[in-house]
């Protein structure tokens, strides 16, 4: 049995792979526990300790443990309540897991682990015995987070009743967490705390384990799709380069100027003249960008354009921009001084520091905090650094819902945008930047 458990996790999807949406891989093949193995509530740095014979010997022990009190029936796992806990045999960094599972029986407890540290809790919100722990909040919450955390507890109780199945998507990226239940959003973008170190980062990687806590739990429909990582390595992604861009209305190259936009070595140098944009040759929906930008002088202005549509694009006169998309600002530190001293206004309508805001005829609901104007959205912190510096940009657009990290940090989005597909643009707006490492990584539609 322990030979089984720890087969390699890359298994041939079976049935249940017509269930999964594309982009998604099953983690159940709705036969066995093939690519599952056992681990109980463990510290992730005292997983590794011992000699090899003693790890190997202990994961034995592990899987005789999960043989005895896991099982599959008619396509359904099933748990006693009992046991060391249901583990992938593979480490998970950045993913979205879709699953759905079935409290039998009344007050049931259990939960789900990410990269090993405790958890979405599931519990039975009508046990009146765990009421002095919140569970008539509902399931969801990242219940071990410090008290009065966000996340700590879900926003709605979007539980169906004990003995009917519950759908839940999570999307885990960095140290945070959103959580869908039956279609509500019950965390929205929350860190996870490290249980094991307290106030450390989490691991990088680890398994997704399902909890057992004295009372039955069943399980069903488990899928997973691996998102990218911030530098845009990792599987599906791809350079951007000359030849993926064309011009709209900057100045083309010529044998006696290099024209607005010149690519050499890896690295896009833009004069910022005339105003206008390139954009992709191919229109995009859902997808991963991760690039690098530094402005040449201070207070230079320049973006990202995600999901122009053609409209917007068409017959663009020289010297300027689109009047739709949704804009990634990529704005130098001295740019608010010079707006001050040039308009004799405050500059409180914008940041330097990784705005994100619908373009004309185009709609976005920002993430807080938000502008005065209640369009864009600003960002929560403050990571970008001045010229010359490099800025790391990594961007996540996809179902209509756009998230911005700026050097490792996530600052800054917006949802329900509309229009959701179009061309993806680079901006001059009047003063040389360069960028490079343009990586992309397309994404399909999430499954519904």
């Amino acid at each position: 049995m322990a030979a089984t458990l720890l087969a390699a996790t890359a298994w041939a999807p079976m049935a249940l792979a017509a269930d999964a949406a594309e982009g998604f891989m099953p983690l159940f093949n709705g036969t066995d526990l093939t690519g599952w193995r056992g681990r109980p509530h463990l510290d992730p740095l005292e997983e590794g300790a011992g000699t090899p014979e003693e790890r190997a010997k202990r994961q034995n022990d592990w899987n005789a443990d999960l043989a005895t009190h896991w099982k599959v029936e008619n396509g359904v796992i099933v748990n006693d309540g009992q046991g060391v806990y249901l583990t992938t045999g593979k480490d998970y960094g950045d993913f979205e897991l879709e699953l759905e599972w079935m409290l039998p029986g009344p007050c049931a407890d259990s939960g789900i682990y990410l990269r090993g540290n405790p958890q979405v809790q599931i519990w039975d919100p009508d046990c009146a015995r765990d009421n002095q722990h919140g569970n008539q909040k509902g399931s969801g919450g990242l219940w071990n987070n410090p008290p009065e955390s966000p996340g700590k507890f879900p926003l709605v109780k979007a539980d169906k009743p004990t003995g009917e199945w519950n759908a839940a998507r999570i999307r885990m990226q960095g140290d945070r967490v959103t959580v869908v239940l039956n279609d509500q959003l019950v965390v929205d973008n929350q860190p996870l705390a490290n249980f094991f170190q307290k106030g450390q980062p989490l691991p990088s990687r680890g398994p997704i384990q399902i909890q057992t806590h004295g009372a039955p739990m069943h399980v069903r429909k488990v899928f997973i799709r691996e998102l990218g990582t911030l530098d845009g390595t990792g599987p599906g992604w791809r350079d951007l380069g000359a030849d993926d861009f064309e011009a709209v209305n900057c100045d083309p190259g010529t044998p006696d100027s290099p024209g607005t936009w010149t690519w050499k070595d890896g690295v896009v140098h833009c004069t910022g003249n005339p105003v206008g944009v390139i954009r992709t040759k191919q229109q995009l929906t859902n997808l991963e960008l991760s690039l690098e930008w530094r402005h040449l002088s201070a207070g230079g202005n320049s973006g990202v354009f995600l999901w122009a549509p053609s409209a917007a694009l068409e017959k663009l006169p020289r010297g300027s921009l689109p009047p739709g998309g949704i804009e990634v600002q990529v704005l130098d530190h001295g740019y608010t001084e010079q707006y001050e001293k040039s308009s004799g206004q405050k500059a409180d309508w914008f940041t330097t520091d990784g705005d994100v805001f619908p373009v004309g005829s185009s709609t976005m609901k920002p993430f807080p905090p938000v502008a005065p104007n209640s369009q864009r959205s600003f960002p929560t912190a403050r990571h970008s650094r001045g010229t010359p510096a490099w800025n790391r940009y990594y961007v996540r657009a996809i179902d209509g819902e756009v998230r911005l990290w700026v050097n490792g940090h996530e600052v800054s989005g917006g949802t329900d945008c509309q229009p959701a597909t179009g061309f993806l643009c680079l901006e001059s707006e009047g003063a040389p930047v360069e960028f490079r490492h343009l990586r992309i990584r397309e994404l399909p539609a999430a499954k519904k």
